[in-house]
């Protein structure tokens, strides 16, 4: 009889804390500056109101990425979707090196599912787990406890992840950087847009 998971749950890291302090420190004086803005009371009302509700985006979306571990298998997701991977569709789980971006992990994690698509198990990453090897170890470990005794691997998986592998380069791990960060660059894109509309109007900063 298999014994029980212990529940694992991995989230960002506390680092973010910093960051994220900075940035609403410059949100909350932008909508001061608003205040000042060369246009009616109620166009200052509508983007102060926008900028509040952009800076709560960006502060979820930046906090609500998550992989959990249980008896049934593996969830991961983001503020705008969750991934359900039971232990029986999972062909493997790797560590792979990441874009060499100017921030961020430099090790990714993944889930292979059975045919070898890949699932990345969000905040499994060096930047968020110092000892990122063990935790993986104990994942895969996990792995090859809770598959049915009649497990065998899809023949599709190992020639789909070598073709993956083949394929990938800098821009798709660009990408996927790009749509991880997507509630920042939301803000940051607004941010932008009030500064050149402020500049416009002769309210400079």
């Amino acid at each position: 009889m298999l014994e029980v998971v212990q529940p694992r749950e991995y989230r960002r890291g506390p680092g973010d804390w910093r960051f994220h302090a900075a940035m609403f420190l410059g949100l909350g004086s932008l909508c001061l500056k608003l205040q000042d803005g060369p246009w009616s009371e109620g166009s200052t009302l509508l983007l102060t109101g926008l900028t509040l509700v952009l800076a709560a985006l960006c502060g979820y979306g930046l906090r609500s990425r998550f992989t959990t571990v249980d008896d049934q298998g593996i969830t991961t997701g983001t503020w705008c979707r969750v991934r359900r991977l039971p232990w029986d569709e999972i062909h493997d789980i790797r560590m792979v090196a990441a874009a060499e971006i100017a921030s961020g992990p430099r090790t990714l994690t993944y889930a292979y599912r059975s045919d070898g698509r890949r699932v990345l198990l969000r905040c499994v990453n060096d930047d968020d787990l110092p000892v990122l090897d063990l935790e993986v170890a104990i994942l895969r470990s996990l792995l090859r406890e809770r598959r049915p005794a009649d497990w065998a691997p899809d023949p599709r998986a190992e020639p789909h992840i070598a073709r993956q592998t083949a394929r990938e380069g800098r821009a798709d791990r660009i990408f996927l950087w790009l749509s991880t960060e997507l509630p920042l660059l939301m803000g940051l894109v607004f941010v932008g847009f009030l500064v050149v509309l402020c500049v416009a109007h002769g309210a400079y900063f």
